[in-house]
């Protein structure tokens, strides 16, 4: 206390006299407190200079917004992409935060250029009057999935049929080192949303269709990041999931759609989850882009402010989508930046139209349409994340080490994999496969790694492997690990076509292309159209033909319909995407490893019966495979 004190006098003491400069806009906001400590540390201090880390972040919060502008508030409230702003934009705007949108990359696609350019974004930071740190937000959705070669983990849906909040929890920390090491303070993750429609795009985002089940996988996942010293955000706040098939925004067919629920609904399977996960302790939101019952979640006063924030308790970030805000109503992006703000949205994610939404609060301050407390909340929510998470004492810089592909990340990813597969058919006993026969490995998905991670891998879509550019990332495919273990026991993989004859059992993988959000919308979900590989059907006639035992493996984010297809099928797998250390596979196909996984979501008959869940039970759940299905084969 003596520390402080002596602190404040100095100050007083050396600009008295000075403060009658402030403008007519800053004697408004702070009419009665504008404190002689604010004109020093602005010109001379920096970083550190207000906050006492002696004090409570709620007395370091309040003594930042007596010193702090107006326009070093709204600088707080943007969160900017990084191919959008300058060194010397974070200087004069006052950011609070950048993040880099999927597959925006520095043009050296590795750990210390990724390290060199976060680095400047925050120095910038550290050189504004108050030097209040900046943080930087990535998606990484399953593992540091914008990082070039890393490991990939099997993505949500996989982990939630893998049912182990264990596993998950040593993947959150396991990611959170690697993107502390790379600079990362954010991400966008874990996807909280319950699945209500597989033929959603982002099906695959989600850990089940039970929020129960949501709610054990993602909680561990956040105490664990957060631990570890990156902030965790549940997403897209509320009911993505739910949205109505053919209500779709943007041009998709469902997703950003509208969910047309009761009340009861919308707080038993959706609003419950975010309720454990403010329990949980996560420090940030991500607001949907969809709408409930007509209104644009991003404009929904009621759910953000009322439910989440004042109901709930939620004491962190509320921050929008990706240009979320422009989704609504009014014809300016002042009108719309107004409306979410004061609906309760905190951080503006923004691209190009940053510096508009910037100057549209400082406006809007000025024309009293945003009081000027709803900006001391917003700011002071993000003060208090910045703080809790230790960025103005330093912690969780970029000097921590970090080997991409280390021994210790394949090991829980190769786990992840093993621990997320669902035996959903063993007619006639074709499984285990015997390691010291002739299998025949064939399918456009059996050796391809980019088609095994999906969407949001490298790139916001993902991609696949390319015959004369290699690989979309490192790791093993489905057939390397057949091809290691008949190598290891004398056994023989066939992938040609025209000696399937010769084989013993058939091993046919066929898939979905990689895709992301409402570009991944199918209405049809067969095993020829949508977002399906179109060699499958070809890899499913030449197998027929063969006249021998068929396993087949899908590889997907989601059920597809194949009620036409199982009966010719002996063995059948469902591998979802299962990242970059597919080779794992193929141990538990051969017995090294038992099936422990069971279905996260209803898996239906044929497509008129969708949305199918256990919450929703049409046609009397007459599933081809009821949620928590799977089998084991026993030792």
């Amino acid at each position: 206390m003596i520390k402080r004190f002596i602190k404040k006098i100095s100050a007083i003491l050396l600009i008295t006299g000075l403060l009658c400069g402030c403008n007519n806009l800053q004697k408004e906001a702070f009419p009665a407190k504008q404190s002689a400590m604010s004109t020093l540390s602005q010109q001379t201090l920096g970083l550190g200079a207000i906050y006492d880390s002696s004090a409570t972040v709620d007395e370091n919060i309040k003594n930042y917004l007596e010193q702090m502008t107006p326009g070093e508030k709204v600088g707080q409230m943007l969160q900017v992409e990084r191919r959008t702003i300058s060194i010397e934009d974070i200087k004069k705007y006052y950011i609070g935060s950048i993040f880099a949108a999927g597959g925006s990359t520095p043009d050296e696609n590795t750990m210390g250029e990724w390290r060199k350019m976060i680095e400047r974004y925050k120095e910038a930071a550290k050189e504004t009057k108050l030097g209040i740190p900046l943080i930087y937000a990535v998606d990484a959705v399953h593992g540091n999935n914008n990082m070039e070669d890393t490991v990939i983990y099997p993505h949500n849906i996989g982990l939630g049929a893998s049912r182990d909040a264990e596993l998950i929890k040593k993947i959150a920390v396991d990611n959170a080192k690697e993107l502390a090491a790379a600079g990362v303070d954010w991400t966008f993750s874990p996807t909280v949303a319950v699945s209500n429609d597989i033929r959603w795009g982002r099906t695959y985002e989600c850990f089940s269709e039970n929020s129960d089940l949501v709610s054990i996988m993602s909680i561990p996942y956040i105490t664990a990041l957060q631990e570890n010293g990156i902030i965790a955000c549940a997403k897209h706040y509320v009911a993505d999931g739910a949205v109505e098939f053919g209500t779709g925004d943007s041009s998709y067919l469902m997703d950003q759609g509208d969910a047309r629920i009761s009340q009861k609904e919308l707080n038993d399977y959706y609003i419950s989850v975010y309720r454990e996960a403010v329990n949980a302790g996560v420090k940030s939101i991500m607001v949907s882009y969809s709408s409930i019952n007509g209104e644009k979640n991003h404009s929904n006063r009621n759910l953000l402010q009322n439910v989440l924030k004042d109901d709930i308790g939620f004491k962190g970030i509320v921050i929008s989508d990706y240009n979320g805000i422009h989704q609504l109503d009014g014809d300016t992006i002042y009108s719309r930046v107004v409306e979410a703000v004061n609906a309760g949205v905190d951080v503006l994610m923004e691209d190009l139209s940053w510096k508009e939404c910037y100057e549209a609060l400082i406006k809007a301050i000025e024309n009293r349409e945003i009081a000027m407390e709803r900006i001391n909340d917003a700011v002071a929510r993000v003060l208090r994340v910045k703080m809790e998470m230790g960025k103005f004492e330093g912690k969780n810089t970029t000097e921590q080490a970090f080997i991409l592909r280390n021994y210790k990340s394949k090991q829980i990813a190769e786990e992840a994999v093993r621990k997320s597969l669902v035996l959903l058919k063993n007619e006639n006993k074709v499984l285990p496969l015997d390691k010291s026969k002739k299998i025949a490995v064939i399918g456009p998905a059996a050796d391809n790694i980019g088609v095994q991670c999906g969407g949001w891998t490298k790139t916001w879509q993902g991609g696949q492997d390319d015959i004369n550019k290699g690989r979309w990332m490192s790791g093993t495919t489905i057939l390397d690990g057949f091809k290691e273990i008949a190598s290891q026991s004398g056994g023989t993989i066939i992938t040609e076509p025209d000696k399937l004859k010769d084989a013993d059992v058939i091993v046919s993988v066929i898939g979905e292309y990689p895709y992301a959000e409402g570009k991944g919308d199918d209405e049809s979900l067969s095993l020829e159209r949508g977002t399906v590989l179109e060699e499958n059907a070809a890899a499913l006639k030449i197998a027929y033909e063969a006249k021998k035992p068929l396993v087949v493996i899908l590889v997907s984010g989601r059920p597809r319909i194949i009620t036409d297809e199982i009966d010719k099928w002996d063995g059948f797998v469902e591998a979802w995407l299962p990242g970059t250390e597919g080779g794992e596979i193929a141990k538990v196909l051969y017995d090294d490893y038992e099936f422990e996984a069971r279905l996260p979501v209803t898996w239906p008959r044929n497509y008129k019966q969708l949305p199918m869940t256990i919450n929703n039970q049409s046609d009397g759940y007459e599933a081809l495979f009821p949620y928590g299905y799977g089998l084991s084969i026993k030792k």
